[in-house]
């Protein structure tokens, strides 16, 4: 009987993208591979406390972005710059006692001394990126001399690719795949019959609020405002894991349907006619594999590594952006019911790439293992 080879992912519980990306790497791999996840930034303890996964999501949760910006430009760097070598010998520790075949990271800021700690191991390491703008990944990485080092990227754009050259990762060792995609989002149930299983109205347009898996305030805004003024709309609202936001939701009224955390985001999506979201990479990466019109927040000041997603929607020409809860209505009436607009949503996502994170994912795994390329799907 064929032993299977061992995955290490390294993962983080800031936000929510990266546990999706690791949650996507097992369904995607976890029939043929065996997969343990660590998570090295909590491991990592600064006067005796955990560096602050929780407060990161606390502040995101509120909209602090203000001060996170400040911490990710001012004070992060200097902090994971003195922990270096400490953070090598975590990583590689893990690795000797787990023995994993190949070491993939979906998290920023430590990429430089898990590749180290996997060059000083023997064992390829893979970075899988879940944003466009990779200045939080890169940190470190001009010094890497891991020479069975990959690194997967959304997209082409100078902030990820151009980041990445300039920090001198070997051009042949970027490829660009699409950035994880759950597999669900490849076989969406019929709007129709998901519309009747969450008793959602057939008759009326959907639109569908998602502000991030930690549930962000200004989603609360956002229902209002279509509330007052879109009355002939069916919402759905993602408050996540924000207990505070949910009950706060409920007591709105109006044709509205308030939902908690699910995993189950790609049956929210098919049955939408329109998403409003965060400028967060995963959740655009998602609206644009079931192809629906997209409304990107820019009402506050977003994290700076997410203000190049804006611009990539406005690039695709699948949506536009929202600079004011004033200009909302009339957009999401622009893309609900105009026609001409409609089309030219339709047509513009006719000339977007597929995503190929599955269906490359696995034969770059083999490659790097020096394993056998084995034509096989993973969906």
């Amino acid at each position: 009987m064929k032993l299977m080879k061992k995955i290490l992912i390294l993962s983080c519980l800031g936000g929510y993208g990266h546990v999706a990306a690791t949650n996507t790497l097992k369904q995607l791999l976890g029939a043929e591979y065996e997969i343990e996840t660590i998570y090295p930034i909590k491991e990592l303890r600064i006067f005796g406390m955990p560096t602050g996964e929780e407060f990161y999501n606390y502040t995101l949760a509120r909209n602090w972005t203000r001060f996170i910006n400040w911490y990710a430009k001012v004070l992060a760097f200097p902090i994971f710059a003195q922990r270096e070598q400490k953070a090598i010998g975590q990583i590689e520790r893990h690795i000797q006692e787990k023995k994993p075949d190949i070491v993939i990271s979906v998290l920023p800021f430590v990429n430089y001394p898990a590749s180290e700690a996997a060059r000083k191991s023997g064992v390829p390491f893979l970075l899988v990126t879940t944003d466009n703008d990779l200045y939080n990944w890169v940190f470190g990485l001009e010094k890497s001399r891991h020479e069975n080092f990959r690194v997967t990227i959304g997209a082409d754009l100078p902030t990820s690719k151009g980041l990445l050259l300039k920090h001198k990762v070997d051009q042949k060792a970027i490829e660009t795949t699409g950035f994880p995609l759950r597999p669900n989002f490849f076989h969406c149930k019929a709007k129709e019959q998901l519309r009747q299983q969450y008793k959602i109205p057939l008759d009326k347009k959907v639109v569908l609020i998602v502000m991030g898996g930690v549930g962000g305030r200004c989603a609360y805004s956002y229902a209002k405002t279509i509330i007052e003024s879109t009355p002939d709309v069916h919402l759905i609202v993602c408050a996540g894991r924000n207990k505070k936001l949910f009950a706060k939701l409920k007591k709105l009224g109006g044709d509205l349907t308030v939902m908690p955390f699910t995993e189950k985001m790609d049956e929210l999506f098919a049955m939408a006619d329109l998403i409003i979201t965060k400028p967060g990479p995963g959740t655009i990466n998602e609206v644009l594999s079931v192809k629906v019109p997209l409304l990107v927040d820019r009402t506050k000041t977003p994290l700076f590594w997410e203000e190049v997603n804006i611009d990539w929607v406005t690039n695709l020409k699948v949506g536009s952006v929202v600079k004011s809860f004033r200009e909302l209505p009339a957009l999401v009436n622009k893309f609900l019911y105009d026609e001409g607009i409609c089309a030219e949503v339709a047509q513009r996502y006719a000339q977007i790439p597929e995503n190929h994170f599955a269906d490359r994912i696995e034969t770059l795994i083999q490659e790097m293992c020096g394993e056998e390329v084995l034509q096989t799907s993973s969906l």
